[in-house]
This record gives structure tokens, C-alpha cells and sequence, in this order.
């Protein structure tokens, strides 16, 4: 009876390279294969080190607003580039920084916290992070192209108009930050799916690290509150493209509604 209970215990011998084969399976493609990956541990690296990267160029940013401001009558820079500086600075810190840096980091921590091999939908972790990087790029880059926007982080009309900024700054401001929106919500949905379907076995939601929990409950808030702000870019934009006045007062617009729209988001960003 012992004996027979033994041979039932013992796990079959596995096949010759079968180890070696899984590993090779699962490691991290090399070189530059590197920015093909999609497993959670290489997408929350590139996603901290882009988000670091924009928290040190907003710090530079905003040096060079502080020593503009250093002395009385300095020349360092211009107005309108000194009001560039201060929407970009706010832009990069609020958009590109705040919010992904705590996606970044969910990303790289969660699945080894609950007990997940990976994230469900590494795609989605691989176009959530991509979507972020090209869009914030190509909009922190409109600053040595002298086509910055200059109306404000916030960017309230009927400031950000066509009649007050004819320029295309505030048009790079809105698909910029509709590609890093999108890329928010993106994220979210991979946090939210992970943390409710992926953890192991005998972990409740009662059972799980409170970090787990609050990237859950953050995540809620970016699916809820970022489709607003999405919404608000999409309908200035297209008042700036095709002069449909839903911000114009004179034309039976509302520059109330973005400020609504707006802060419908903001608001909650902040506990994010």
C-alpha cells in the first residue's frame, strides 16, 4: 500500500528540455526585440522610466520659468514662450507624469501581489504604454517647433479658440492629450480585469494587499471620470476644425461646458 501510494505522489519525469524550453518561452525578447514585449515586468519598466523622463522635463520646464522670474526686467524669455512653458509645465505634470506614473507602477507590481502570472490582456498593457509615449512625445515636442499651446493646462475657452489662439498649439494640446487619455482608460480596464479575475486561488477581495486595492479603486475612477475630459477635447477640437460654436457664447455656445466636462474629470485626478 505504501509503495503504491508513493508512485501516486511522485510527479512524472519531465521530457528532456522541457525546462529549457519554458524558460526560453518566457523570457524577454533581447536587443531591440526589447520593445516588442508585452509581459507586465518590461511594460511597467518602459512606463516608469517615460513617466520619470516627463517629471524631469517638467522640472526643467519650470526652472527655466523660476529663473525668468529670478530678477525684475529679466530677458531670459519672451511672454508668449513663458506662457508656453507654464501650460507645458502644467500639461507634462498633471497629464504625462501624475496619473501614469501610478498606472506604471500597478502595471510592474500588481500580478506578482495577487498572484498572476501576467496581466490578462498584455496587448492592451503594450498599447496603453505606446499610446502614452508616442502622444506625449509628440506633444512635449511641439516646444521646439514653436507650435506650444499657450492658454493654460486647463485650457478654458474662449481662450483656446480660434479668435484668441489662432495658432495650431492648442489643436497639438488636444490630440496629444486625447492619445494620453485614451491610453489612461486603457490601462485601467487591464488594472480592473487583472485584480477582479486573476487572482489566485483562496485570495478574496477581502484578502488582498491594500496597494491591490487602491490601484482597483483608482482604476474605477479613470474609466469613470477620463471619458469626460476625452469628451470635451473631441467637441473643442471640432469647434476649432469646422467653427461649430459649442463653446461661443455669441452663437449659442457655453464656455461653462468644458469647465463642467473638465473638472468632471480633474476633480477626481486629484484623489488619483
Amino acid at each position: 500500500m505504501t509503495q503504491t501510494l508513493d508512485a501516486v505522489s511522485k510527479p512524472p519525469p519531465r521530457p528532456d528540455g522541457e525546462r529549457e524550453a519554458l524558460e526560453r518561452a518566457w523570457a524577454p525578447p533581447k536587443g531591440w526585440r526589447q520593445l516588442s514585449a508585452v509581459n507586465n515586468t518590461r511594460i511597467g519598466v518602459f512606463y516608469i522610466a517615460t513617466a520619470m523622463l516627463f517629471f524631469v522635463l517638467a522640472g526643467v520646464l519650470a526652472l527655466i520659468m523660476r529663473t525668468q522670474l529670478a530678477v525684475p526686467d529679466n530677458g531670459l524669455i519672451d511672454p508668449r514662450t513663458y506662457n508656453q512653458l507654464f501650460t507645458m509645465h502644467g500639461t507634462v505634470m498633471m497629464f504625462l507624469f501624475a496619473v501614469p506614473i501610478v498606472e506604471a507602477v500597478a502595471i510592474y507590481l500588481l500580478p506578482s501581489m495577487i498572484g498572476a502570472r501576467d496581466l490578462p490582456f498584455p496587448l492592451l498593457s503594450a498599447y496603453s504604454f505606446w499610446a502614452y509615449a508616442i502622444g506625449g512625445l509628440a506633444f512635449f515636442f511641439t516646444i521646439f517647433f514653436g507650435v506650444s499651446p499657450d492658454g493654460g493646462w486647463f485650457m478654458y475657452p474662449p481662450l483656446t479658440g480660434k479668435e484668441f489662439s489662432p495658432g495650431r498649439g492648442a489643436d497639438w494640446w488636444l490630440l496629444g492629450i486625447g492619445f494620453i487619455e485614451i491610453s489612461a482608460i486603457a490601462g485601467a480596464i487591464e488594472l480592473i480585469v487583472g485584480i477582479l479575475f486573476t487572482r489566485a486561488p483562496g485570495m478574496t477581495l477581502a484578502r488582498m494587499p491594500i496597494f491591490a486595492w487602491a490601484m482597483l479603486v483608482t482604476a474605477l475612477m479613470i474609466v469613470i471620470a477620463f471619458p469626460a475630459v476625452i469628451a470635451a477635447t473631441m467637441l473643442l477640437e471640432l469647434e476649432r476644425a469646422f467653427d461649430w460654436p459649442f463653446f461661443i457664447p455669441a452663437r449659442g455656445g457655453d464656455p461653462l461646458l468644458w469647465q463642467h466636462l473638465f473638472w468632471f474629470f480633474g476633480h477626481p485626478e486629484v484623489y488619483i
